[in-house]
């Protein structure tokens, strides 16, 4: 799939890339998010001892040890971490249970003050679209954040509403302001009027080993490319297909 600019620094700024970001340059970060630098560190220093122990030579270096992760790893690894796995699913399925699996951590460290805004604030349904319209569905106007989550799964726009709002629920979490604007509607309402910045990230995440895939930096950047990919299948989107 083609990325534009703004998705690929938007991505970027989410993965906290310091050079130019580029589609090789957000692959390389991913990859040693998902690997263990220390395992694969360990892993050459051995082979290459032995290699010279016994003369055969040997120059494993941590790049060659390991592979960039697949869509599907990703995916498949972090619905088990937030245990939102089920057998025999299909992709979509997956990101919307990862989306949904999301949401529901999020709930889970709001207090009780802070769930009933989120599901009773109004939001601009419209927003959410942003253009894309979804046939024979009114997906305009003013309505809850529950009955919109609810008009989204029925009308087949299911993935695209639940992972922006996780992505904004993310992304307030951590502080991170996008460059360009991603998606407005849940994105820039509805996590803005939840709980201060870093609420999410203190409380809900647990801790990993350093052997471990970095899920809390993985899934804000996997959920971001579920939103916009899901952007891109929106019918009518007046996004350039990929």
């Amino acid at each position: 799939m083609g990325w534009n600019e703004q998705d690929l620094a938007n991505l970027g700024k989410i993965l906290d890339v310091k050079e130019k970001v580029d589609v090789a340059r957000i692959a390389h970060t991913i990859k040693w998010l998902f690997h263990s630098r220390t395992m694969a560190s360990t892993e050459s220093f051995g082979k290459n001892f032995f290699s010279r122990v016994n003369k055969r030579p040997s120059e494993e270096t941590n790049e060659s040890l390991r592979a960039e992760p697949t869509y599907q790893d990703l995916l498949d690894g972090n619905c088990k971490y937030l245990k939102a796995w089920e057998e025999n699913s299909s992709e979509e399925e997956k990101e919307i249970y990862l989306s949904q699996a999301v949401i529901i951590m999020a709930l889970q460290a709001m207090k009780p003050k802070e769930r009933v805004k989120f599901f009773s604030s109004l939001v601009d349904a419209k927003d959410i679209a942003q253009g894309a319209k979804v046939p024979g569905t009114n997906f305009s106007g003013p309505m809850t954040t529950l009955a919109l989550l609810g008009l989204a799964q029925a009308s087949g726009f299911g993935v695209y509403v639940a992972s922006t709002t996780a992505l904004g629920l993310l992304t307030h979490a951590v502080g991170i302001t996008l460059p360009f604007a991603a998606f407005t509607g849940l994105t820039s309402t509805i996590a803005f009027v939840i709980g201060p910045v870093g609420w999410l990230s203190a409380i809900a995440w647990g801790t990993w080993k350093v052997t471990q895939p970095e899920w809390k930096k993985i899934t804000p950047a996997l959920i971001y490319i579920i939103a916009r990919n899901s952007r891109e299948r929106a019918p009518n989107s007046p996004h350039q297909p990929c």
